[in-house]
């Protein structure tokens, strides 16, 4: 599964195709079809090296496509953007036991798809998910009720009796 970036920059004069890890260690991101838009039409730039691109200063439309992994997607920016990310029918967020979204943003429908802003973040992630999840989940549910009610009748049942052994007088010592 892939995704495709638009990113604006302003008065920039390079643009670096990197993700931070946990530590903050910078880590390439590979992408492809890079294309710089601008006044300009469709603007060239050298590549300074695999995952940082150089052009004239000025603004600019960056687009990009990528790989998602495991139904994750995040990115950290330098100064903050206006991020939207549109996923296709079938994909959602918002169940927060399936799905998660950085803070700060707003999700909506668009048709037959979900349309998640941010107006002026540094960073976002989106993990989201397919119904056959949401699925899962439920059966997982499922289960643990039955299970929950497998142990709680015979425990009931077992207090009760103990209760009832008591009022009669014949209680475990």
């Amino acid at each position: 599964m892939s995704y495709n970036a638009s990113v604006e920059v302003a008065d920039a004069t390079e643009y670096l195709f990197w993700d931070y890890g946990p530590l903050g260690e910078r880590i390439p991101r590979p992408v492809s079809n890079v294309s710089l838009h601008g006044t300009c039409g469709n603007c060239s730039f050298d590549w300074t090296d695999p995952f940082t691109m150089n052009f004239t200063k000025g603004n600019y439309t960056i687009l990009y496509s990528g790989d998602i992994l495991e139904n994750h997607l995040q990115e950290t920016f330098d100064v903050p953007y206006r991020v939207t990310i549109e996923l296709p029918q079938g994909l959602d967020v918002r169940d927060p036991f399936l799905g998660m979204r950085s803070p700060g943003s707003e999700v909506a429908e668009n048709g037959s798809s979900l349309v998640i802003t941010w107006n002026s973040t540094k960073a976002f992630e989106v993990r989201y998910y397919s119904p056959d999840r949401e699925r899962l989940l439920l059966i997982f549910g499922v289960f643990w009720i039955i299970g929950l009610v497998l142990v709680l009748i015979p425990y009931l049942i077992s207090r009760r009796q103990i209760a009832r052994e008591k009022e009669r007088g014949r209680g475990p010592p």
